[in-house]
């Protein structure tokens, strides 16, 4: 299992790495629009200042690449840890270090573009801002059915959870419980669908972007880049219903983290390549018109080391990317002051998850009865039952001879935790030691079936001795 999450963050994160460095070096310059984010001028094609740009280029893009090669090489050996937890945190950690080194020599390139500028004299256009009126507001590429379709399907897949973990549609298997797993899991997919939905909007309404005096150029430059962005809308969103479809068969039919896990592969393996085709495509589109772009704003000053738009000037909330494909925002918009929060947020919760994940790995479970109940205990007290509510208790030679599937919780080589499908019998509720293979069956009054163990099988023994000469 801890391979397969493996296999998927690599398959996830080197094309994405490879995609990365693919959009922010560029490989011939003198036929860009943008060097490192600045724009790219007659001057710096002129006597030595080409040779001094040309050194920069190679400087900074050699240095991409080497960290490109080092993350995949070190993606690979990240394949080869063992635990769940453990290729959780190493590859979160892998994630997030590998995307900022890999935007350090685009920032360090920016800035010596910059500087070169001042030294040449240069001044931004500061507050020119290009607009071809005869094609402003009417360049659009989203059909609504297409990207509408997708968002339906997704919404009657959660009418359809609903409706199943509410018992109007009737399992014979039994394995919903009375926590609503499966509408939360199509839920949490049904709010992704409707965010790309918004986007899809958002990104067919940009600003049409002006490089050329020609205004067909303009809006054949323009719908081509707005088409492609919106059929990679279309395909994400059909393929997450496939995946979501895919989970509820899974779900009902044949419960088994291994499938799950084999659909989680299908699903990326998707979604990158849905990605590639994207960037091929974009690429295609720019050099269709490299030749075409005579005209550019100069707003170089505005973009924090060419990545972040930061002018209180301008009142869009959305602005056209200088790094990458499709758009970004103004971070001096209010609203985009509230999302580079959110985004810092994100973060720290991130980093949080990871750390909590650790603790999770480390800490080992307690089981003890005190008093008049039964505690399970692990960072806090996950569950407290009474000896008054105990109708039965039963002993388990082997763990690993159950039949489990994790609904909601925590599924570790080490700990197993939260609400299972056991044997076939839904909402249990799980707190073992995979490790200590003895384990206590549980059965209460009006409840749940609960299966526990200590960290060890003496521990183990020791509390079930206590429930059959104590209850």
């Amino acid at each position: 299992m801890a391979f397969l999450f493996g296999l998927i963050m690599f398959i996830c994160c080197t094309p994405a790495l490879l995609i990365a460095y693919v959009q922010l070096y560029p490989k011939r310059w003198t036929e860009k629009k943008l060097i490192f984010g600045v724009k790219n001028r007659k001057e710096y094609k002129e006597g030595e200042t080409t040779a001094e740009v040309e050194q920069i280029v190679e400087k900074y893009c050699s240095w991409g690449k080497r960290i490109v090669i080092a993350g995949c090489v070190i993606a690979g050996l990240l394949l080869l840890l063992h635990g769940m937890a453990l290729q959780t945190t190493a590859w979160t950690a892998f994630f997030m270090l590998a995307f900022l080194m890999i935007n350090i020599p685009y920032i360090l390139g920016n800035r010596e573009m910059k500087a070169l500028k001042r030294r040449l004299g240069l001044v931004s256009e500061s507050g020119v801002s290009l607009v071809d009126l005869s094609n402003a507001g009417a360049v659009h590429a989203l059909k609504p059915a297409a990207i509408w379709a997708p968002s339906i399907c997704a919404t009657l897949l959660v009418a359809v959870a609903l409706l199943m973990d509410l018992h109007v549609i009737p399992l014979k298997n039994g394995i919903t419980g009375d926590r609503f797993e499966m509408t939360m899991a199509m839920a949490v997919f049904w709010l992704c669908d409707l965010l790309f939905l918004a986007l899809s909007y958002v990104f067919d309404g940009l600003k049409n972007e002006v490089i050329s005096t020609d205004r067909d150029v303009n809006a054949n430059y323009n719908r081509a880049k707005k088409k492609n962005m919106a059929d990679y809308f279309v395909v994400y969103a059909w393929v997450m219903v496939a995946y979501m479809a895919a989970m509820m068969v899974s779900y009902v039919l044949l419960p088994s983290e291994m499938l799950d896990m084999i659909s989680v592969l299908v699903f990326t393996l998707s979604v990158m390549l849905a990605v590639v085709l994207f960037v091929m495509r974009q690429k295609k589109i720019e050099a269709r018109y490299e030749k075409e772009m005579t005209l550019l704003a100069d707003d170089d000053d505005h973009w924090i080391a060419g990545m972040f738009y930061y002018n209180p000037k301008d009142k869009r909330l959305n602005v056209e990317k200088r790094v990458g494909v499709g758009g970004t925002v103004n971070m001096a918009h209010p609203v985009g002051k509230l999302l580079a929060l959110f985004l810092a947020f994100s973060i720290i919760v991130t980093v949080q998850s990871v750390v909590w994940i650790g603790q999770m790995e480390s800490t080992p479970i307690r089981l003890s009865a005190q008093e008049d109940r039964l505690v399970c205990h692990q960072l806090k007290d996950d569950y407290v039952i009474p000896f008054a509510e105990i109708t039965s208790v039963e002993w388990g030679e082997d763990v690993h001879s159950l039949r489990m599937t994790r609904n909601s919780g925590v599924g570790m080589d080490t700990l197993l935790k939260g609400n299972f499908t056991v044997d076939g019998e839904g909402g249990c509720k799980v707190f073992l030691a995979p490790q200590g293979k003895a384990y206590i069956r549980v059965k209460t009054v009006n409840g749940p079936t609960y299966y526990v163990s200590g960290a060890s099988a003496e521990e183990t023994k020791e509390v079930y001795d206590v429930l059959l000469s104590g209850r």
